[in-house]
């Protein structure tokens, strides 16, 4: 099965010239709004907080926009049932073998990994993501790529 594809932003391997700064401007386009997303209302206090902090978590990488709302929804109910059910069953031991429950339980773990997925929050993407954030800070601050790019 073929890997899902990246943004260019967190993109490690080689990209045509052309084709990133393509991709990087249909990216751009379809992300909408560079603006961080609002909890929706429907979300619990609890599911809330746990928005805010993966937007706040995110908002340096610059990856999230406005139509990353559903995503972020869905990732912070999963994350919110995940606990109210793991707190069900310390609470209540025998509830590990409840099927139902665990079933429940299975569908949440798969909710989150699934946003976890899109929205680059695995240790390997955030690693991907700190490496190219050095690399765009160094070509910043290097004065052979400044020379470099003037002579353009």
């Amino acid at each position: 099965m073929a890997r899902p594809a990246k943004s260019v932003k967190v993109k490690s391997g080689a990209i045509a010239g052309d084709d990133a700064a393509i991709r990087q401007d249909v990216e751009n386009k379809l992300r909408g709004e560079n603006t961080p997303p609002d909890p929706p209302a429907c979300l619990t206090d609890e599911q809330r907080e746990i928005f805010q902090f993966i937007v706040d978590g995110l908002a340096e990488s610059e990856i999230l926009g406005r139509l990353d709302v559903f995503v972020l929804e869905s990732t912070a109910v999963a994350i919110d049932r995940l606990h109210a059910i793991n707190n069900m069953i310390d609470a209540n031991p025998q509830l590990i073998i409840n099927t139902a429950l665990q079933n429940s339980r299975a569908k949440y773990q798969s909710d989150l990994w699934r946003g976890c997925n899109e929205l680059c929050l695995s240790p390997q993407a955030r690693a991907k993501i700190g490496n190219l954030a050095a690399q765009k800070q160094k070509e910043k601050k290097d004065p052979l790529m400044a020379a470099l790019s003037e002579d353009d």
